[in-house]
Order: structure tokens, then sequence, then C-alpha cells
């Protein structure tokens, strides 16, 4: 090799390296946008939302909603309106904190306490319990209670949960079950949420 090829060489090599590295386009962030309502359409305001994972086990499919380090939130505006950012796209549940409320979530929360029955107040199969004339709230096992209005299915001599706002704890979180499953929504990019909790 020729001395002046050489030299060529070497300043190209120098001017790679003094220059910067070609930068990589940053992935547009995912993000989901919702308004967080109560049953009558009233807007909660300043409520937390927070994206939990549903995560099977050997015993049932849907045993544990599962949160990261730092899951995805957002504190909905006056409105209800909130806007989550920052999660891969998959099948999430909501848990949420009323204005003014501050608990610290835990790593995850089992709902096997929600496949529960218990004995059914009248003796049929295939009624909803509880709208005509409303429940007050239920302890339900050792640490959920079910909020004012919650409705059962009655299955003949037992009956479940079927529509209900649930309580965590003395303070929260609160979780949603609708027809005896939790509330659960396919979250992609840009999903559009509508929440309605069924106490408030």
């Amino acid at each position: 090799m020729s001395p002046r090829v050489l030299l060529v060489l070497l300043a190209g090599v120098e001017s790679l390296s003094a220059g910067q590295p070609p930068k990589v386009p940053a992935k547009p962030e995912t993000t989901a946008s919702g308004v967080i309502v109560g049953r009558s359409g009233k807007p909660m305001a300043k409520a937390r939302v927070t994206l939990g994972q549903i995560a099977g086990d050997q015993e049932v499919l849907y045993a544990k909603v599962k949160f990261s380090a730092k899951p995805p939130s957002a504190v909905a505006d006056d409105q209800g309106r909130f806007q989550v950012k920052g999660f891969t796209p998959g099948d999430y549940t909501i848990v949420y904190q009323p204005a003014g409320a501050d608990v610290p979530l835990p790593p995850e929360i089992s709902i096997k306490p929600f496949l529960a029955v218990i004995d059914s107040l009248i003796p049929l199969a295939g009624f909803e319990l509880g709208q005509t004339e409303p429940f007050k709230d239920r302890v339900w096992g050792r640490v959920f209670t079910l909020l004012k209005w919650h409705t059962f299915y009655s299955e003949g001599a037992k009956m479940k949960i079927w529509n209900a706002t649930v309580r965590r704890g003395p303070a929260g979180p609160y979780m949603e079950i609708r027809k005896g499953l939790i509330w659960l929504q396919r979250l992609d990019d840009k999903t559009q949420i509508k929440f309605e909790t069924w106490s408030y």
C-alpha cells in the first residue's frame, strides 16, 4: 500500500472518530387516552389511574394483577380525562384511586377471591340480584370490600360477584368487575378508553 493511500485512510478514520455517531430516531412513545366517570356519567376529577397486567397461574387463568416497578399511570383532569404513556401493547386492567387518595401499590393483587361464591339469596339460577334494592358495602374475603350498588349472579344454591366496584383494604386501590370478570381491555398505541366505575 502506498504511503499516500495509507494517509488518506488514516485521515478518514480520524474524521469519523472526531464526529458524533449517527443518531437513531427514537421510537414514538406508546400512549392511550381515556375518561374515567361514575355510573351517572359524572367525571371522576383528579382520580389516579394505573395500568396493571393480568397474570395467570396453574390454578386460575386470571389469578393476579401485577404492576411493574413504575407502572404506567396518570391523574385525570377536571373532566375525568387522562393519558397513560410508555406501556407495551397488551391486555390491561385499571386500578384507580379517587381524588386525594395516595396509597402505594403492592407488586401484585390476587384476584382469586373474586371467583369465590356464597350461599344465594334466592334458590333460582340466572338472576342478577341487587338491581332494584341496592346492597350495602360488603366485606369480601380478608382484604376486599364490595362497595354499595354491587350485584350478584344467582346460580341456584350459590351466587357470585357480577357487577361491582371492589376496594382493596381500607383506602384502596379500587378495581372494577363486570359480569363476573375483572375489567380488561386490549391497549395498543392511541387506544381510547371509557372507564366507568360501578359504585360512584
